[in-house]
């Protein structure tokens, strides 16, 4: 009987993994603990609601594009009927009239160019939104990256303190410590376990943020895998990096679509002028009498329309978008400008910082051999540890930096650095 129970227990577990499998949309929420930047990327774009509200808009643009390349007049057919009463008696007239208005002056053509350009428009500021969101993602997880290694610096640092207490109290059971220096030590052991609380603390705080930037459960945030490396100090020269930017950058091509727009909706306005020409034909009946078939022209007579209105605002769109653009274009010079100062700093100062930081175990580990040797005293080791120490968080908070300096570089320019550096 308890193993059948068990096996009906078993099999029904198993038979709700697999319909939880099947719910559309389910199966993506089972993420690995550990999340590469990569797999960060895709789950954000997938869950990000102002993505969705970008690709809603761009869908939308695709929609006015088929209204504009439709033919927007069908043809048109009334069938008529009336009773005639005259002294010969009464009779029915009967009669079909068929109309078509056709466009004249290439509105259709112009329609269509202002709908591709105003899609055109809305993919790009949809790419630029992806962009933004991938530069908020990433800043997210160097910060949880960052975290991380901070907190395994004061996992180091607070390991040789507890053993450097252990250290003092034999030293002392041997005479060759005092009372103070044991509750020196244990003094420093408690101020580097509080540090080392704070950053187990600040860890999970970071962890959660990347969730909640991503989109997912902050109450169970995933670790961010990988580690921090300094960046490469060679670029392209600021003139090139600015020219890529003006060329590539997905918000100024949105700005310029939006002028290529305004171009296409002044010139829409102006062949609004040119009136369509309406074609007819018509039969009729007189019932006992004569058959009447004939064609008819019509067109409107811009006397009192001529569309004035629409033309000067088209006209004051276009200059607009155009100053629009051109404000943009010094805006990105400067930011590209800005970006690389602050590379160039931070990418040299990690440099220089990997040349002379050495390992911190290591060199934790030669201090605490050298106590117990008794080559160095208990000042210099305090001295030489709280250094060490210092110096392990600033090459940490020194490589977090120029991975942010690189983020907002390939913001500001529109490169992919990485992908740069593996071209070279």
């Amino acid at each position: 009987m308890f193993r059948l129970l068990r096996f009906g227990v078993v099999s029904c577990g198993a038979a709700l993994v697999v319909l939880l499998l099947a719910i559309p949309g389910r199966a993506q929420e089972i993420l690995p603990r550990r999340l590469t930047l990569q797999q960060a990327l895709d789950e954000a774009i997938a869950r990000s609601p102002v993505l969705r509200a970008r690709q809603a808009e761009v869908e939308k643009a695709r929609a006015r594009m088929i209204t504009a390349r439709t033919y927007p007049f069908d043809p048109e057919i009334e069938v008529w009927a009336a009773d005639r009463d005259a002294a010969e008696g009464s009779s029915t007239d009967r009669g079909v009239e068929l109309g078509q208005e056709i466009e004249l002056g290439g509105k259709r053509r112009r329609r269509v160019a202002l709908s591709r350009a105003k899609l055109d428009a809305t993919e790009a500021r949809l790419r630029r939104e992806e962009r933004l969101l991938a530069a908020q993602v990433e800043v997210a997880f160097v910060e949880a990256l960052r975290a991380r290694e901070l907190l395994d610096v004061e996992q180091a640092n607070i390991g040789l303190a507890r053993t450097l207490a252990a250290v003092a109290r034999k030293r002392l059971e041997r005479g060759a410590a005092t009372q103070i220096e044991v509750n020196l030590a244990l003094a420093q052991m408690g101020r580097d376990e509080r540090t080392f609380y704070l950053a187990e603390g600040a860890h999970s705080q970071a962890r959660a943020f990347l969730a909640e930037t991503i989109g997912l459960d902050p109450i169970d945030p995933p670790e961010a895998a990988g580690e921090l490396a300094a960046p490469p100090l060679s670029l392209p020269s600021l003139t090139e990096l600015v020219g890529t930017a003006l060329e590539s950058r997905e918000d100024l091509r949105s700005l310029r679509y939006t002028l290529r727009a305004a171009q296409a909706q002044r010139k829409v306005a102006k062949r609004e002028v040119v009136p369509d020409l309406h074609l007819g034909a018509f039969y009729e009946k007189e019932e006992g009498t004569d058959r009447i078939v004939g064609a008819a022209v019509g067109i409107r007579i811009p006397i009192f329309n001529r569309n004035r209105g629409a033309i000067a605002e088209a006209e004051a769109g276009e200059r607009q978008a155009q100053a629009e653009g051109e404000a943009a274009e010094n805006r990105v010079r400067q930011e590209v400008a800005s970006a690389v100062s602050r590379y160039e700093a931070a990418a040299s100062s990690a440099q220089g910082f990997k040349l002379v930081i050495g390992n911190l175990r290591e060199n934790l580990d030669l201090l605490q051999r050298s106590l117990e040797a008794g080559k160095i005293g208990w000042a210099e080791i305090l001295v030489f540890r709280r250094a060490f120490t210092e110096a392990q968080r600033d090459y940490v908070d020194t490589l977090a930096d120029a991975r942010f300096a690189s983020i907002e570089l390939e913001l500001a320019s529109g490169l992919d650095l990485a992908a740069l550096q593996e071209e070279e």
